[in-house]
Order: structure tokens, then C-alpha cells, then sequence
């Protein structure tokens, strides 16, 4: 893998004449990728293996994938421009506690289009175009699936027979359901579920609605 300090002459002529160095596409991608897999080998680390998966969870495993890659995007355009180490250093302080992104995996996705931007305006060019197409293609396989949480009120004497009737019927309505957990005390079970590409929501809430009354509980499913 080539070093980052081979990004440095970007600053020097044109930026555009790095279109023509096939070795600076084979460089960035690299580190993209290698940052990439890093995060990806931390977020499913074995330890994790067993636990019950839930929503937050899911969240983690995908922001430590993202802050990975916005780490590598962050080397690369302070190895070019150092003083940019406190510009970024601002605006992320800025977007964390001044701006309402929403969930960590949004800033991440935010900051990955501010780090872009800088690479334009530093006439990184080459690496402004390979990291939007490489982010793109990460925010697609990390957030193209949607998933959501089935959480359902119903007596700790019904949840065995109820759960699998719960289970039954997701499946047929196409979900995969990547976790189930149950809490006795609060007389509630719940399942983390991966919903199909394309699909009904009138649909799933029907075939939820089909279970059997004396197996339903109390369901709380997005509208």
C-alpha cells in the first residue's frame, strides 16, 4: 500500500492532472478499503458474538464502520493540507453539538460530505471523486436494508406459543428476523427484524394481525 505522503503534490498545478497517475486511484482505494475492513473487523468483534442483537447495536456496529472510513478521508486530507487538522477538528465539534443530525451514522455521513467538499477545495479532485463513489457504495450496503423493532405486551404464560406464532408470521411476511429477546418482568418479548427490500407495510401489520387472538399481544409496529 503507498503511502499517504504521496497525496502531497495534489497541492502543486492542477489537481486535475492526478486523473492521469492510475497508481493515485489504486492508492486511495487502498486506504478507503483498508479503513473500511478495520472498522468492520472491530464492529463484529467475536466477544459480541451470542448477545442478544438489538437496534443499538446495529447502530454501533455501523457508526464504528463509518468513523472508520471518515478517519482514513481525515488523514488523507491533513496529510495534504495539515492545517486542515483544526478546521475539521471545529467542524466536527460544530456538527456534534451545534447541529441536529440525528443518530451518529448521520454525522458520520455528514462529515464524509464536508471531508469531500474540503478535497475539492483543496484540489484533491481524484480523491473528492473516489471517496464519493466509495462512500456512496458504503452508506448503500450498510443503510440500504431497513430494520426495525417488534415489540409486543403479552402474559409471561403465552410468550412460548406466542413467539413462535410472532416468528411464523414475520417470516411469511418476508422479514428476517435478526433478534429476539423477552423481558418477564415487563410481560414483553420483541424482534429485531430486517424488512424485505420491497415492502407492504399494511401488509406486515395484517399478518400480524392473523395471528391467532389467544397467541396476540399488545404489538408496537411503526406506521
Amino acid at each position: 500500500m503507498g503511502k499517504l505522503g504521496e497525496f502531497e503534490h495534489l497541492t502543486a498545478g492542477p489537481g486535475w492532472a492526478a486523473f492521469t497517475q492510475p497508481q493515485l486511484y489504486l492508492n486511495a482505494l487502498l486506504v478507503l478499503l483498508a479503513a473500511t475492513a478495520s472498522g468492520a473487523l472491530l464492529a463484529h468483534h467475536p466477544v459480541y458474538r451470542g448477545r442478544p442483537l438489538s437496534l443499538s447495536v446495529i447502530e454501533q456496529r455501523k457508526t464504528v464502520i463509518i468513523y472508520s472510513t471518515v478517519g482514513a478521508l481525515i488523514a488523507i486530507v491533513c496529510t495534504v493540507a495539515p492545517s486542515m487538522a483544526f478546521v475539521i477538528f471545529g467542524i466536527g465539534g460544530l456538527m456534534r453539538f451545534r447541529t441536529d443530525t440525528g443518530e451518529s451514522t448521520t454525522t458520520g455521513h455528514t462529515i464524509m460530505g464536508t471531508l469531500i467538499g474540503l478535497c475539492w477545495g483543496l484540489g484533491m479532485q481524484l480523491v473528492a471523486v473516489l471517496a464519493t463513489l466509495y462512500c456512496w457504495a458504503v452508506i448503500y450496503v450498510l443503510e440500504a436494508a431497513t430494520i426495525q423493532k417488534v415489540r409486543v405486551d403479552i402474559e409471561v404464560a403465552k410468550m412460548p406459543r406466542a413467539a413462535d406464532a410472532y416468528r411464523d408470521a414475520l417470516q411469511r411476511a418476508g422479514c428476517q428476523i435478526l433478534g429476539h429477546g423477552k423481558s418477564l418482568k415487563k410481560g414483553q418479548m420483541h424482534f429485531v427484524v430486517r424488512l424485505p427490500r420491497r415492502y407492504d407495510n399494511d401488509a406486515i401489520w395484517n399478518a400480524l394481525e392473523a395471528i391467532p387472538e389467544e397467541l396476540r399481544g399488545a404489538t408496537d409496529w411503526p406506521e
